[in-house]
């Protein structure tokens, strides 16, 4: 019986960086949509008070909502690299994987900081009487 062939590994320039920058985008997208519902419409309706608060909300989330981004996009061609060059009996595969899993679920709580905020300060206005 004549030993399997292995089949070559893609090149490293076969990582589709189409792929990680339509993820990013993405990211990005979803972002900017939640920053406007969450803390650029939502505060119209009064519920919320204080503008030095919505400013310091937006500059915060516009940091996190980008690095999330970026992470997310990172992330996806982390994994993408993981499954193409690492052999699947390699020790460290899982942990590989698990790692790029993690870095992408806080890149998603970076993203979904806007909604967070509106959440735990409606929570708040519910709960006591008086937001932040």
């Amino acid at each position: 019986m004549a030993p399997a062939k292995q089949r070559p590994k893609p090149p490293l320039e076969a990582i589709d960086a189409f792929l990680t920058q339509q993820d990013m985008l993405s990211a990005l997208l979803v972002w900017a949509v939640l920053e406007g519902l969450s803390l650029l419409l939502l505060p119209h309706f009064t519920l919320f008070a204080g503008e030095d608060k919505r400013k310091t909300w937006i500059l915060m989330s516009a940091f996190l909502g980008v690095g999330g981004a970026l992470l997310i996009g990172l992330s996806s061609s982390w994994l993408q690299y993981c499954q193409l060059r690492v052999h699947r009996q390699n020790r460290n595969k899982s942990l590989l994987v698990f790692l790029g899993n993690v870095t992408s679920c806080i890149g998603l709580i970076g993203i979904g900081l806007p909604l967070i905020t509106v959440f735990i300060e409606l929570m708040l206005l519910v709960l006591t009487g008086k937001a932040l």
